[in-house]
């Protein structure tokens, strides 16, 4: 005789009830919803159907129907078109799909998001040794990945992370503002500081040839943006691959795009400063240091930014001011030991 589906509840799948509880907001567990479809493997879609029709008050979501077996395991997922493209007698064992896509309740939230866009999923499963802990739903996934993005533009742009917990910047008061943005602004000063410094010990230099003063904006400006490029497309890449990015291979194949791209600005450079001021000495010495500043700014944002997410850090924290200072300081004093050195 054909058993009859039970009324919901969460006891009945012995779903953990305490995971959305979990104090690590940054973990699957805390994201996890308890009220889901969840049926046996040896109903047909019939009761399914009539399943659902009796509980679907009770779930937060029905965008997938998860199957169990007699030990709770999960063991397959149904789409709800499946119940529309098949006759009512079908096993659910029969058309589930078994190659389901699942995370612990202690994954990071960067790897739900990924699994979400790769997998182009509305819906991941939580699972523990095998047994269906929670579900992380659609609505959870879009909140993850908003806060996501906004944690990364404050980290460009140098603001606390703490900044998130408000709605916008008008509720947010005035002190912790203050203490959310200046910490960067004033580390940035003592930066500033130090690359007036060099440039005053170079002033020699600036009195002979007045167009090499012409180029430190451009120098800075540049390996800043190709800094920044690269640091942004590296941290989408980490976001969305995780442990999965090959490391070595991606930062040879930035460091030759950064060598190819650097080549085309320096002799663009070359040209300009022989053609505009009749420089052709000074032009390929501002040449040469501009590609080299570039190559070493390369080169340093991609440490950065992989040395940030070795500490487990958020790798966005070591772009926007932390990278400017860097950059900055360290384009002047190349750009001005190569000036230096060979005139």
């Amino acid at each position: 005789m054909r058993k009859s589906p039970p009324r919901f509840s969460m006891k009945t799948w012995n779903i953990t009830p305490t995971l959305r509880e979990r104090e690590d907001k940054d973990l699957a567990g805390h994201f996890a919803s308890e009220r889901f479809p969840v049926v046996p493997d040896y109903w047909t879609l019939s009761d399914v159907d009539e399943y659902i029709s009796q509980n679907g008050s009770l779930f937060d979501a029905i965008d997938y129907v998860y199957v169990v077996n007699e030990k709770n395991k999960l063991v397959g997922v149904l789409s709800i078109k499946d119940l529309f493209r098949h006759p009512a007698s079908t096993s659910v064992k029969k058309i589930m799909r078994r190659d389901i896509i699942t995370v612990s309740p202690d994954a990071h939230k960067e790897k739900i998001t990924r699994l979400s866009l790769e997998h182009n999923l509305r819906a991941i499963p939580i699972v523990k040794n095998g047994q269906l802990e929670g579900v992380i739903l659609t609505h959870k996934i879009l909140h993850i990945l908003n806060q996501a993005l906004r944690e990364h533009i404050l980290s460009f742009s140098g603001v606390h992370r703490s900044h998130l917990e408000y709605e916008n910047t008008m509720r947010v008061p005035l002190l912790q503002s203050i203490l959310h943005r200046a910490p960067w602004l004033i580390i940035g000063f003592f930066g500033v500081i130090v690359a007036a410094g060099i440039i005053d010990q170079f002033e020699y230099i600036l009195n002979e040839h007045i167009v090499f003063a012409f180029f430190i904006p451009a120098i800075l400006y540049m390996s800043n943006a190709l800094g920044t490029q690269n640091q942004t497309l590296l941290i989408r890449d980490l976001a969305l691959m995780g442990k999965e990015l090959p490391i070595g291979k991606y930062f040879v194949k930035t460091i030759l795009i950064s060598a190819i791209v650097s080549l085309i600005i320096s002799t663009l450079v070359y040209g300009a400063t022989s053609i505009i001021w009749n420089e052709n000495t000074a032009g390929g010495v501002i040449a040469l240091a501009m590609f080299i500043t570039l190559m070493i700014s390369s080169a340093s944002s991609l440490a950065t930014t992989i040395i940030f997410k070795k500490m487990k850090q958020d790798p966005a924290l070591g772009s926007g001011p932390f990278a400017t200072i860097i950059s900055d300081v360290s384009s002047i004093l190349i750009y001005f030991l190569i000036v230096s050195t060979l005139l």
